[in-house]
């Protein structure tokens, strides 16, 4: 089934239930969007560091860890991230302080707000942003990401808004789609719990459990029509792969067994420049070792 054919189910489906429910007489109790949302996070006080150390860490977590790169471009100026006749055109965020970056105006706080909680400075939610693996992020690599970002040189780009149809708004209202919006999954108040190793640290913040599932056991893939994930944990393809063969298919994203991993599915472009060490501790946490 094509993924443009599930769209049109899914929309085709909310209009029947709507009709339905009309037909039917029934109170339609109207639930509050949730992209109209106010949210409130902490205010995290989170040091920005200025030496080249600190910026190249912060330059090696947004393009190798949490692979920033793959929805706000390899420049950090945004682009287009999804295009549906459906649906409507998805841009996401220019970084850098260009023309239409938010570089120009974010201040501490507000990086801190969109990066670990999801939340821009208005208070309201940022649509498809996965700050709910960066939640734990530790101060002193979200003091270092700052730093990097507010270091990127400017780039004039405008066109940075998710203009989404009305389709789209209905579904994601109605909670077809789940939390797009993934502040929502976030417990502000909750006590952040350092990850109980290096590995750990990596596949959360990396994002594994987005499509592989929350115990890493596979899942479904990004989107509709994707693959579906595999298993990553010792019962699963990996259980039989060396830490060489693990590292090549990172470093290539290719399998051991010859196939090609598409990156629109899994993001081994950005996952390749891992360090030989960050490699290894993902490779046994993933084995359980």
């Amino acid at each position: 089934m094509s993924q443009r054919f599930r769209w049109r189910r899914l929309w085709l489906a909310a209009i029947a239930g709507i009709t339905l429910a009309g037909l039917g007489g029934v109170v339609v109790v109207m639930v509050a969007s949730p992209r109209g949302r106010i949210y409130h996070p902490p205010d995290d006080a989170i040091a920005i560091p200025t030496d080249p150390a600190s910026v190249a860490r912060g330059r090696h977590l947004v393009e190798a860890v949490a692979v920033c790169t793959i929805c706000h471009g390899d420049n950090l100026a945004g682009r287009l991230a999804f295009e549906d006749r459906f649906l409507g055109r998805g841009y996401t965020a220019n970084l850098t302080g260009g023309r239409g970056g938010i570089g120009q105006r974010y201040r501490t706080a507000d990086w801190v707000r969109s990066i670990r909680y999801g939340v821009r400075p208005d208070g309201h939610g940022i649509i498809f942003m996965p700050s709910d693996y960066y939640n734990r992020i530790s101060d002193a690599d979200l003091g270092a990401i700052i730093a990097y970002l507010q270091s990127l040189p400017p780039v004039d780009n405008t066109r940075t808004r998710v203009e989404l149809n009305l389709p789209a708004r209905l579904l994601i209202d109605a909670g077809v789609f789940g939390e797009v919006i993934r502040a929502a999954r976030i417990d502000f108040n909750a006590q952040r719990m350092p990850p109980r190793d290096a590995g750990a640290y990596l596949a959360e913040l990396g994002g594994c459990s987005f499509c592989h599932g929350p115990q890493l056991q596979g899942g479904q893939g990004p989107e509709p029509g994707a693959p579906a994930a595999p298993d990553l944990t010792p019962g699963g393809r990996l259980g039989s792969w060396s830490l060489a063969a693990f590292t090549a298919t990172m470093r290539s994203g290719t399998t051991p067994e010859g196939h090609p991993i598409a990156p629109k599915y899994m993001p081994w472009p950005g996952y390749r420049h891992m360090t030989d060490d960050e490699l290894r501790s993902l490779w046994h946490f993933l084995r359980r070792e």
